[in-house]
């Protein structure tokens, strides 16, 4: 349940960018992530980690779309305004929030496949951190070379083209990943979901039982059959020595 609820929410924070403010489903993914994470705490304290560092980009989202809000009523001088205020400080806010959020949640999921021994899927995580670094360097970069100096020389604004695509891609990278922790771990109460092979960890439930054949419910009765009789011989045995002893004690008197 944690994982699929991780998986509708992750999605919508595809149009948050380090250079721009986003749009207005930002605030749900942030908010769908944040229950999901609070599902999934319990399983590990990365996913804490993760669900703090998500709830302190929830005002971000949320300042974002009372921004937006300016612009759909018809503010846009005010909007235009609060935005030149604020774009550098939310931006620098937005970047921190979403880098640590990223490395705690793709520790996580590591750690998790670790333990229910999926090793590609932790190969699949320890891959995306060096995407995610790779993709925050570029988009550093590309915000600093946001001065007139050098936009006038260098193709900026297709430079700024190729690191959202970059963007993009990352993101679809670690829906993937949670997706395949949604078809490939069981947490409680999805243990009757109908996936196929799934891997369960000790700790997560577990596994779904197959239906049993004849031949191996005919042989569970067999073997019952067999228990009970040599409890029943044992039980006999103990009665008989029990009581020729009682007898041995009244010949002796």
């Amino acid at each position: 349940m944690g994982f699929g609820i991780l998986l509708l929410g992750y999605p919508l924070i595809l149009s948050v960018t380090l250079h721009s403010m986003g749009f207005c489903f930002e605030i749900l993914g942030y908010l769908l992530i944040f229950r999901a994470l609070t599902l999934l705490g319990e399983y590990g304290v990365w996913f804490r980690y993760a669900k703090y560092a998500v709830s302190a980009l929830i005002p971000l989202g949320a300042f974002s779309l009372i921004l937006q809000c300016f612009s759909w009523f018809g503010a846009d001088a005010l909007y235009e305004t609060v935005q030149a205020a604020v774009s550098v400080p939310y931006s620098i806010l937005l970047a921190v929030g979403l880098l640590v959020f990223h490395m705690c949640l793709l520790r996580a999921v590591k750690t998790i496949a670790q333990e229910v021994d999926l090793p590609k899927l932790a190969v699949e995580a320890s891959r995306n951190v060096i995407v995610t670094w790779l993709y925050f360097a570029a988009a550093v970069v590309v915000c600093f070379l946001n001065i007139p100096a050098v936009t006038d020389v260098l193709p900026y604004y297709k430079l700024l083209g190729y690191v959202s695509m970059f963007g993009v891609i990352w993101i679809l990278l670690n829906a993937k990943m949670i997706f395949v922790c949604y078809m490939r771990i069981c947490l409680p109460g999805d243990e009757d979901m109908p996936v196929g092979d799934r891997k369960m960890p000790r700790l997560f439930g577990k596994p779904k039982e197959e239906p049993l054949t004849e031949e191996e419910i005919a042989a569970a009765e067999k073997a019952k059959k067999e228990r009970k009789r040599a409890e029943y011989d044992a039980a006999m045995k103990q009665r008989q020595a029990e009581r020729t002893k009682k007898n041995k004690r009244g010949k002796k008197k």
